[in-house]
């Protein structure tokens, strides 16, 4: 993964490095995540998801979206083991305003209608993520660096 003469950053070796510590440590429980169908072949579901770098960098986000015709509200979960915050704008120029702008309610309207399952029709409707669990070591990648229209990369801060 590493090799001389390319840029890596910190928080990719921290990923590498946790993976690797997670399927090692599923490997010696007998859980191959090679293999095709590993997840349906779980004695319990979710089982990858108790290991040791999951119980303390594993979190969950929660993906709700709302229909703003019946109120109906879907969940969907999601583990995740670091989040990802754009800090290179004048809006998000600190952490928590980062994190409010990674939580912002999204509007799904007629560009992008959705399905709801409550009033069985396709509806404008409002989309959110937030963090249902946190985890007991929150891992955060701040990204400084945005991509400028003329094809190159521009610092934010």
């Amino acid at each position: 993964l590493f090799r001389p003469g390319r840029q890596e950053d910190a928080h990719e070796f921290l990923v590498h490095l946790l993976d690797d510590i997670h399927t090692t440590e599923l490997l010696n429980a007998g859980i191959n995540q090679r293999l095709s169908g590993w997840k349906d072949k779980l004695p319990i579901p979710r089982l990858d998801e108790t290991t040791l770098i999951h119980r303390i960098f594993g979190g969950y986000f929660r993906s709700q979206v709302c229909c703003t015709k019946c109120s109906y509200k879907s969940n969907t979960y999601d583990p995740f083991l670091d989040l990802s915050l754009e800090v290179c704008s004048k809006s998000s120029n600190s952490i928590t305003k980062a994190f409010a702008e990674f939580t912002k309610k999204e509007h799904l309207d007629r560009e992008n209608k959705w399905k709801c399952s409550g009033c069985q029709r396709k509806v404008c409707a409002m989309k959110q993520l937030t963090v249902f669990r946190p985890p007991l070591s929150l891992c955060i990648q701040l990204k400084r660096f945005a991509y400028g229209g003329g094809g190159g990369f521009g610092y934010g801060g």
